[in-house]
């Protein structure tokens, strides 16, 4: 190729490049997007002082080069050129590139994961618009104490100024040097900062002391911000907002927390709300799409035929604990002021002190009661009578009287608890007599939740209890508890199977690997038994036979529709149970 053919070619890029640095900004005027070069100067301001060294020559994804040092109108966010003084430069270095020319490396400065260049603007135009992905370049690294990242806007340096501001009066990335609280909005840093201030006064009023500043600032970050951003991780709630930060996500969730425990009338603890939060308001189209079928199978599905949450929904939810933690941290007590009711209660206190459980009570008015004064009061009555007993018992608590469907006001409420305490009368009435016709066993069907049904006798002293097994995903549930429960309790328990012939091989490796996974925690007081004939009447026998004193087991076995006609173990167990029955799913 001649020269007059190189140069010819030069031009004709350099006006294809125009062209498209044209369309670029009117595209970009038109979506309100930024197309513009950050300018170093302006970064440099918002970062403050910060030290400098040489890196060396390294080849550079052209694809992080942002910005620039004094030509930023020059050229665009593609490094296009923008102003035609560019233009005999700029067709001079391409020129040189179609001879084959090597160029000298460009001159940049690194902040975190962008560059900017101080000299070769025209080489870095040239080289992105002939499609190179790499350009070689001599490095100079600029200090940053907050996060540059490649997709840097020039609306972002409010925000990194702010955030340079949060670490000036924190310090937190001299005290935690793996931090990042990158906010999209610089405003909410000073929420961030109000955080920390509410922290120290209830840690120096619970601690009887007052916390140094660097104090307050890493126990906030330890025991109130990462919990919650590992729960952010751990659910992968980032892909439901792919435009927020992890700090962001804090915000909103610490924020949904404070008027979720407004509402309920208890506190509840942030990492637990960052599933519900992305359930809720994630705009992911298969999160849309749960929301639109819950609310078609709600209006279309007769409340007790609905399908509950699959096996495991709670354990997922939650950490598996610690046998030394608490398994039970929050029980709700539904409250109806008859006499069985208290019994239930009664039950209830004896797992919260071995629990060190707080008992949540509700008592729910069917939406006709709600203007019933008499009612009213009669449901305040109930509570204040629950607040009294749990008082005198030693043990926390909190109420709320709520409107609405029962069966469903319960439901939300267990959402936000570790166990629900349902009392379950033997006497249930003619319509009750159907398989789903009681409120329990709506809530028992469909709540992720285990439920204690009582049934109304003498409150057990927990020391003997029975684990109905089968294998089944929810019976694995019912194991999972049984083994904390008698790690933690020092109790006595037998794992139970029930089958319809003489025991086999699978039967006995299914029973051997359950012990062995109580055994696991350093419980010894556990014995396994194989019993033939049919659940319902072998489970009640062995009851009385090892004088235990509740039983566990998997949720209802049947699909919903064909349990309203079948009805299931469950049922059948409950309907003659003296015991409790904690039903696990």
């Amino acid at each position: 190729m001649s020269d007059h053919q190189r140069l010819s070619a030069a031009r004709e890029d350099y006006l294809s490049a125009r062209r498209t640095a044209i369309l670029r900004g009117i595209w970009s005027s038109l979506t309100g997007t930024s197309n513009d070069l950050i300018p170093f100067e302006d970064l440099k301001k918002a970062l403050g002082s910060a030290g400098q060294h040489y890196r060396g020559l390294q080849p550079v994804p052209l694809e992080k080069i942002i910005g620039s040092m004094g030509r930023s109108d020059d050229f665009d966010r593609a490094f296009l050129p923008t102003q035609s003084q560019t233009r005999g430069k700029w067709v001079s270095v391409d020129s040189a590139v179609r001879e084959g020319v090597t160029l000298p490396p460009v001159s940049l400065y690194k902040v975190g994961d962008a560059y900017f260049v101080v000299d070769g603007h025209h080489r870095v135009s040239v080289a992105r618009r002939r499609g190179q992905k790499f350009i070689d370049a001599e490095i100079i690294e600029v200090q940053s104490r907050v996060p540059v990242r490649a997709d840097l806007t020039y609306q972002d340096l409010d925000v990194l100024a702010a955030y340079r501001d949060f670490l000036d009066e924190t310090k937190l990335d001299q005290l935690r040097p793996d931090q990042d609280l990158l906010l999209t909005m610089p405003g909410d840093y000073r929420k961030l900062i109000d955080h920390i201030h509410v922290h120290k006064y209830f840690v120096d009023r619970e601690q009887g002391r007052t916390m140094s500043w660097e104090e307050a600032v890493t126990h906030w970050y330890d025991y109130v911000y990462m919990p919650v951003v590992r729960a952010i991780r751990r659910h992968h709630l980032l892909d439901d907002f792919p435009e927020r930060t992890e700090a962001d996500l804090y915000l909103w969730i610490i924020e949904h927390a404070y008027y979720l425990s407004q509402e309920l009338g208890q506190n509840v603890r942030p990492w637990e709300v960052a599933k519900e939060f992305a359930r809720r308001f994630s705009r992911r189209p298969g999160r849309l799409w749960s929301r639109v079928k819950e609310r078609l199978i709600h209006w279309l599905v007769p409340q007790e035929l609905e399908p509950g949450p699959p096996p495991g929904t709670w354990r997922t939810e939650r950490l598996e604990p610690p046998i030394e933690e608490p398994l039970f941290r929050d029980i709700l007590v539904t409250l109806t002021g008859a006499e069985t009711g208290w019994r239930a209660l009664s039950q209830a206190a004896e797992i919260a002190r071995r629990e060190k459980s707080v008992l949540h009570g509700i008592h729910v008015l069917t939406p006709e009661r709600s203007e019933d004064e008499e009612a009213v009061a009669f449901g305040r009555q109930v509570l204040q009578e629950f607040t009294a007993r749990c008082q005198s018992w030693g043990l926390e608590s909190t109420t709320s009287l709520v409107v609405g469907d029962v069966a469903q006001r319960i439901l939300e409420r267990a959402r936000w608890v570790d166990l629900v305490v349902i009392n379950q009368r033997r006497e249930h009435g003619r319509l009750a007599e159907r398989p789903l016709g009681t409120i329990f066993q709506t809530v028992a069907s469909q709540t992720a939740r285990p439920v204690l049904a009582v049934p109304g006798g003498p409150t057990s002293t927990l020391q003997c209890l029975v684990l109905a097994y089968d294998g089944s995903p929810k019976a694995r549930e019912a194991l999972f508890v049984f083994r904390h429960l008698l790690c933690k309790w020092h109790g006595k328990g037998i794992i139970l199977t029930v089958g319809e012939g003489e025991e086999t091989a699978s039967d006995r490796e299914m029973l051997d690997l359950a012990w062995q996974y109580i055994q696991e925690c350093g419980a010894t007081d556990v014995i396994t038994r194989y019993e033939r004939g049919v659940a319902a009447d072998v489970i009640p026998r062995v009851m009385g036979e090892e004088r235990a004193d509740m039983l566990l087991m998997g949720g209802f076995g049947h699909q919903p529709l064909l349990k309203a006609f079948l009805g299931s173990t469950v049922d059948q167990v409950l309907r003659v149970a003296w015991f409790p029955v904690l039903i696990c799913r």
